[in-house]
């Protein structure tokens, strides 16, 4: 009990500082995914993880801290519409957010492949509109079964007894891990294609040289970028998602205190790796410092002049 009390003590004090904190950093990634120097399509998938990740801590992470904190106000164990649909929103929303971690991935591939049109894919914002749509749509339709086959058992919202709720954990860990393989798949190729492309790169003198060793420059960064966020996202949303697969295949954990205590923690860091983003962005890219300090700069002079 005495874990318990520690994982509600880390849910009480912990998840709303990393919520306000979350909150400003997304907006702050929000802000500086938009500037002209990060204009590539691989910044509007990042502008679209952040615009994610500010829905998941606002409407996934806090509505959880209150049904935790104040279960009495919560009506997702009494209201069965509200308990299916709730469920299935930040079901769909929690899972955006590898695919579109996946996308990034995929775009550095295609910007660093030798063949010209596979690179032009890369080089169009309008592909990045294109892509993401597509990407909700797919995600809505994968998890459309909870609508139907979510229910309340004991005041708890929760799969229906029996296949399903055997068939659930596989599925959206499944579901999960299929991005995660996309990610090192493309990430594997991209690290291909640039060793390759700096034992062909030849010493260019013109002004287009100057532009494109810029815009090198500036992918260059993306991809530290993008490196660290694959890290820091695998490291901490993986555990819960191992942890949902384990409970799955043996049930009889779920009364286990020592795993419910780490199953909490897990979903602690879940819900940080939506929250960091811009601290982690800040500490490792010289581009993203550049541009958050140009950005201030802008603030400053518009309020205070």
């Amino acid at each position: 009990m005495e874990l318990l009390k520690i994982a509600y003590n880390i849910n009480l004090y912990f998840i709303p500082i990393m919520i306000i904190f979350g909150i400003i950093g997304n907006i702050l990634n929000i802000f500086i995914f938009t500037r002209p120097a990060l204009h590539r399509s691989c910044s509007i998938y990042f502008l679209a993880g952040s615009f994610n990740g500010l829905i998941i801590l606002i409407f996934g992470t806090l509505n959880d801290w209150f049904s935790q904190i104040f279960p009495v106000l919560n009506p997702i164990g009494t209201s069965l519409s509200y308990c299916r649909f709730l469920s299935y929103f930040i079901y769909v929303i929690y899972n955006l957010a590898p695919y579109f971690t996946a996308c990034i991935t995929i775009d550095r591939f295609l910007s660093s492949c030798p063949d010209a049109n596979l690179r032009r894919l890369s080089s169009r914002p309008q592909t990045a509109y294109i892509v993401i749509p597509i990407i909700i749509l797919m995600t809505s339709i994968a998890y459309i079964h909870m609508p139907i086959r979510y229910t309340i058992i004991w005041s708890i919202c929760q799969p229906e007894p029996g296949f399903y709720a055997n068939f659930f954990p596989f599925f959206t860990t499944g579901y999960y891990f299929f991005a995660i393989i996309l990610i090192i798949i493309f990430g594997l190729g991209t690290s291909y294609n640039i060793r390759s492309r700096r034992r062909r790169i030849q010493p260019l003198v013109n002004t287009n040289a100057i532009v494109e060793r810029r815009r090198a420059r500036g992918d260059a960064q993306l991809l530290i970028i993008l490196f660290v966020h694959v890290v820091c996202y695998a490291a901490l949303a993986l555990p819960f998602h191992i942890t949902l697969m384990i409970a799955a295949i043996k049930p009889t954990l779920a009364v286990n205190i020592i795993f419910l205590f780490a199953q909490q923690i897990t979903f602690v860091t879940l819900n940080l790796s939506q929250s960091i983003s811009f601290y982690v962005f800040t500490l490792t890219a010289k581009m993203y410092r550049k541009e958050l300090i140009n950005l201030i700069r802008r603030v400053k002079d518009h309020y205070w002049h």
